[in-house]
């Protein structure tokens, strides 16, 4: 019988090192990936500031202030006017509208006419908050006065425009609006969104400068929805309606203000599911400013006769603070007004913007510890210090093109330089003067 012998001799082909060092490749970069320290940046909270008071006798624009909220030097932690919004106080250039998104501020502008004509210099400015610069703006057609913003997506935001009673459709990667939707508003002003759908609101006022007379029409809440920029529905809602947010849940929730005058101002609650008003609060004043919590609750700015701070149950649908029972001074300093904007940080903290409209500096942002209405914290701003947004900045060179996204595009971008040595290269996200795998790796590790 033929014995035949199985041969356990390794085949060195060409192929073999290759195989291996592959895989030490791909283990060292496991390894890269797996490493807490690898990549590992320092982050920084802020909040943004638009100081929107324009001046021409004095001199002042709009500008940007950042304030580090880690700092615990009051004064040291105020980035003041970093960044001015105007150029020529006489344009008296407004920046009314915020919206964040990492790393990139989005701020509506336009130069406010003095004869009562179409604004002009419309647009949205694209600020990089990390590297405290213009990185780019977003022209919106001249005479629309936009309003508010709200990003949709990467790609798409929506932004409301006054004047022309138009909201608008944004490309953001382009930077150019690709769509007007017209129709169904009047005067609108306020944005949310939610579960899919936009809500807009309408003041729908008019101004009539030879009577110097506001006129008010009927407001409403349209709904939009967002994939397919078609409006669905207009809800009515009382006089005045401006304010908007929801709870990232069921609700929307509307402020109404009136007519400064016999018609006293409301909060509506707006099924999102139905789209139906559940709920209309009326008040027995005009309320300001409104922001909340991440337990429902609602803080509103009471008026100029009254201006403590009311508070809502949106859940129980009950106040736990109502206009006879306000929060009328911090517990620890009761001298320090609390009259202003109101927003809540993601810490839960309630900043108040409290604008000095005269110019004459007496601009701060405080902050409230709304468990015992204790004064936290005291930061001078710029001037007509009123609009504030928050961000988290993680330093992130693998953004390539600079759009706030980490995503294929800017790991498309990164390989053209693969090889390219010398400072300041575009890709070069590790900061050692060539781009190589490790720059690719590291951009890899942001898409996740």
């Amino acid at each position: 019988m033929n014995k035949v012998f199985f041969s356990r001799r390794h085949f060195l082909s060409p192929l073999r090192p290759k195989r291996y060092a592959l895989l030490l490749i791909g283990a060292f970069l496991f390894t890269l990936l797996m490493s807490p320290a690898f990549g590992q940046t320092e982050i920084q909270d802020l909040a943004v500031v638009i100081n929107a008071l324009t001046h021409p006798d004095l001199g002042i624009v709009a500008s940007l202030s950042l304030i580090d909220l880690g700092e615990s030097n009051e004064r040291r932690a105020v980035n003041n006017e970093i960044l001015r919004l105007g150029f020529d106080p006489i344009l008296r250039r407004r920046a009314i509208g915020l919206s964040i998104h990492a790393h990139l501020a989005y701020i509506t502008s336009f130069n406010l006419p003095i004869t009562g004509g179409t604004s002009s210099g419309d647009n949205i400015y694209i600020i990089n908050l990390e590297d405290r610069e213009f990185v780019g703006e977003i022209p919106i057609q001249a005479g629309t006065t936009p309003q508010q913003i709200a990003l949709v997506n990467d790609q798409k935001l929506y932004v409301t425009c006054a004047a022309t009673h138009e909201v608008h459709v944004v490309d953001i990667p382009n930077r150019n609006v690709t769509k007007v939707l017209t129709g169904s508003f009047n005067k609108p002003t306020g944005i949310t969104l939610l579960n899919g759908k936009a809500y807009v609101t309408n003041p729908a006022w008019e101004w009539d400068p030879v009577a110097r007379k506001t006129t008010y029409y009927d407001s409403s809440v349209t709904v939009i929805d967002t994939e397919t920029d078609i409006i669905l529905k207009s809800i009515p809602v009382p006089t005045n309606a401006g304010g908007i947010l929801n709870d990232g849940d069921s609700t929307v929730i509307v402020k109404t203000t009136g007519n400064y005058n016999d018609i006293l101002g409301s909060i509506v609650l707006i099924d999102a599911n139905t789209d139906e008003v559940m709920e209309t609060v009326k008040l027995k004043l005009t309320p300001g400013s409104f922001a909340l919590n991440s337990e429902k609750q609602l803080f509103i700015q009471g008026s100029w006769q009254n201006p403590g701070l009311l508070v809502y149950d949106v859940t129980a649908r009950n106040w736990i603070r109502d206009e006879d029972n306000t929060i009328a001074n911090f517990s620890n300093d009761a001298g320090t007004s609390i009259s202003g904007g109101l927003t809540f940080s993601p810490a839960g903290n309630l900043y108040i913007t409290q604008p000095d409209w005269s110019g004459g500096g007496q601009d701060y942002v405080r902050t409230m510890d709304v468990l015992d209405a204790s004064l936290l914290r005291s930061y001078r701003v710029g001037p007509g210090g009123s609009t504030l947004g928050f961000a988290r900045i993680v330093p992130r060179r693998e953004d390539i093109n600079n759009d706030g996204v980490i995503n294929m595009k800017d790991m498309i971008i990164a390989s053209r330089f693969l090889g390219d040595e010398g400072a300041g290269i575009l890709a070069d996200v590790n900061g050692d003067e060539v781009v190589n795998i490790f720059d690719l790796v590291l951009i890899e590790q942001g898409l996740h």
